[in-house]
C-alpha cells in the first residue's frame, strides 16, 4: 500500500507541475547537502511511518521537503525569492490538502516547519519539511469482503 501510494503521489505532484523526486537523506547534513541546481525548487518525497489500522486500513505519515536556492547575496532579491517560496509551499499545500490519492482517505496537512536556512557555496538554501497523514486503504479490500 505504501509504495503504491508514494508512486501515486509522485505522479500527482508531477501533473501540478513541481519537480518531485524521493528523498535519501540529503537534508541529515545540511552543510553538505547537494541538490541539482536546475531541478528547484522541487519536492523530495519521504514515508516516515505507519500505524496499522485493522487488517486493510493503516494511518501513514509523509514528509515532503520543499527546496528552493537564491542565488544572489542582494537582501532585495533574496527577500523576492523568500516570497517565491512561501508562494510554492502554498501552492504544494493547496495541491494535497483533502486531496485524495488512489481511492485512500484525503491527505491531511499536519505540519509545515523551516528546517535549513543558510548559505550554501555562492547560494542561499531554504528548506522546509511539509509532515502529512493519510489513511491507506487496502485495494484488495472492496465492499466488506478480499478479493
Amino acid at each position: 500500500m505504501i509504495a503504491s501510494f508514494q508512486k501515486a503521489l509522485k505522479d500527482y505532484l508531477k501533473t501540478k507541475n513541481f519537480n518531485v523526486k524521493s528523498y535519501f537523506g540529503e537534508f541529515d547534513k545540511p552543510d553538505t547537502a547537494e541538490v541539482l541546481k536546475t531541478f528547484l525548487p522541487c519536492v523530495m518525497v519521504d514515508f516516515v511511518e505507519s500505524v496499522p489500522d485493522g487488517l486493510f486500513r493503516e494511518e501513514a505519515t509523509f514528509s515532503l521537503y520543499l527546496v528552493h536556492l537564491a542565488y544572489s547575496k542582494q537582501e532585495d532579491t533574496r527577500k523576492g525569492k523568500d516570497y517565491a517560496l512561501l508562494d510554492f509551499i502554498k501552492d504544494v499545500k493547496d495541491a494535497l490538502h483533502v486531496k485524495s490519492i488512489e481511492d485512500n482517505e484525503p491527505i491531511n496537512v499536519t505540519k509545515i516547519k523551516k528546517i535549513f536556512d543558510a548559505a550554501k557555496g555562492q547560494s542561499y538554501m531554504t528548506v522546509y519539511l511539509m509532515s502529512f497523514s493519510v489513511t491507506l486503504i487496502d485495494k484488495n479490500y472492496t465492499n466488506g469482503e478480499v478479493e
